[in-house]
């Protein structure tokens, strides 16, 4: 019991941290956005790519070496980011993995659009971060069952890769961040999640029939772990 007690709460601890590590990222993302300077190099070239300088924010985090930006031109406002690490890396070998963060932007973009691209970065990063502290092991799940990123190469992989330990955790995680940020009962920021990921296997040629026992399977593995991490996620927005 005591060793359970420990665990829990070093579960809640990291994951507090995490959520803090989130916002001071996001943070340091949208100030680069807002630099002149980045603004006009974006405007002529259409394209950025930069590190952060956050070594006093990363220092902690262990397995976050450094966080890179990718900006590029286009009709939306988007932002999706990725944990970059050596397959089956040893320890120390997964203290020098990254974060990439892609971002798309109308070429002249305003401050009006940070209303939309912040829920949207923290959700990325948030559910990157969770990757960051999860073993090798667990992560090279996915890649194993998974080679190459295929998610949608077939129905079960689709659903392999959605329900899977390290994916479940991480974006529910990110789910819940966001839902924070627009202050919506977690669980509509989660079915929303969900349409969007329907959205995209009937773009991959799949029909409603075929991706229906898909989807209710993975809601089923994401609102259960969601109500045991977060279970006051639909009315507590201090936690």
């Amino acid at each position: 019991m005591k060793l359970l007690l420990e665990n829990w709460r070093k579960y809640l601890t990291e994951g507090r941290a995490l959520e803090q590590y989130t916002t001071l990222i996001s943070r340091e993302i949208v100030n680069a956005l807002k630099d002149e300077d980045l603004r006009d190099a974006f405007k002529q070239n259409e394209q950025v790519y930069f590190k952060l300088t956050i070594e006093d924010i990363l220092e902690n985090l262990e397995y976050v070496k450094d966080v890179y930006i990718n900006i590029a031109s286009g009709d939306l406002v988007y932002a999706h980011a990725k944990y970059e690490f050596d397959l089956d890396a040893t320890e120390e070998q997964r203290k020098n993995s990254d974060i990439t963060v892609d971002i798309i932007l109308p070429l002249e973009y305003d401050n009006s659009v940070f209303s939309e691209l912040i829920p949207e970065l923290k959700d990325s990063l948030r559910h990157e971060l969770e990757h960051s502290v999860q073993s090798t092991e667990m992560l090279m799940t996915v890649q194993k069952e998974i080679p190459e990123g295929e998610i949608w190469k077939t129905l079960q992989s689709a659903e392999t890769y959605y329900t899977n330990e390290a994916e479940t955790k991480a974006h529910v995680v990110g789910i819940y961040k966001k839902a924070k940020m627009l202050k919506e009962p977690a669980g509509e920021v989660l079915d929303e999640e969900l349409f969007n990921i329907y959205n995209t296997g009937l773009n991959h040629g799949y029909t409603e029939e075929e991706l229906e026992p898909v989807m209710r399977k993975t809601r089923e593995y994401w609102r259960y772990y969601m109500q045991g991490r977060f279970p006051y996620a639909e009315i507590d927005w201090e936690r």
